[in-house]
């Protein structure tokens, strides 16, 4: 029995033990209802403070109350004194426009701010049209709610210093100068987005 060593690992077993212990706390308090909506809120919280200041940016309809994202219906909602007023109360296709805007940029801003593995990038069709009354009418077309939108996107884009592409398709062709120098393919001029020669023989 004295020629036999003696081995005494106990304490680096010890040492694993709780650090798998304190993993298992880590993922427990990560898991937790109760945290996990606490997280949640406090998001939805600074995205809304975005939302609201931009929507009066927009002067879009109730702007003078708090707008949020309500993640448990999937809409916005604007928190008016006497009750709330969900986007499909919200009135026009131009307020919806704005809406859906300052929606997806509060969104984009709040996953490059925390570096969150969201592509970082928006795709928009025809933002401009709900402003044209017909595509041969243009004449009444509101070209100042064309310009403050384009403007909108334009401030939105450069305050995220480039972490933030913002690809638009659409027929609205302002003679501002930050829109012109954003156009990168101009089918007005011959250039059609469908080039001729793929249908005509």
């Amino acid at each position: 029995m004295e020629s036999v060593e003696q081995h005494d690992d106990s304490t680096g077993k010890e040492k694993a033990i709780k650090k798998i212990e304190d993993r298992i706390c880590d993922i427990d308090e990560i898991l937790d209802k109760d945290s996990l909506e606490d997280r949640k809120q406090s998001v939805l919280s600074r995205i809304s403070v975005d939302m609201s200041e931009w929507a009066k940016e927009l002067n879009l309809e109730h702007s003078e109350n708090p707008y949020r994202l309500d993640m448990n219906k999937v809409t916005v909602i604007v928190d008016k004194a006497d009750r709330p007023v969900p986007l499909k109360q919200l009135g026009s296709g131009s307020n919806w426009v704005g809406i859906h805007l300052i929606t997806y940029f509060a969104l984009h801003k709040y996953f490059i701010t925390l570096n969150r593995p969201v592509p970082n990038f928006i795709f928009l069709d025809q933002p401009s049209q709900v402003y044209f009354p017909s595509e041969l009418d243009e004449k009444n077309t509101d070209w100042n709610m064309v310009s403050t939108l384009y403007n909108f996107i334009t401030n939105r884009t450069s305050e995220l210093k480039g972490k933030l592409q913002v690809i638009i398709v659409d027929h609205a062709n302002l003679k501002d100068e930050n829109f012109r120098n954003s156009v990168i393919e101009d089918w007005w001029n011959e250039n059609n987005l469908v080039p001729e020669d793929w249908y005509k023989k």
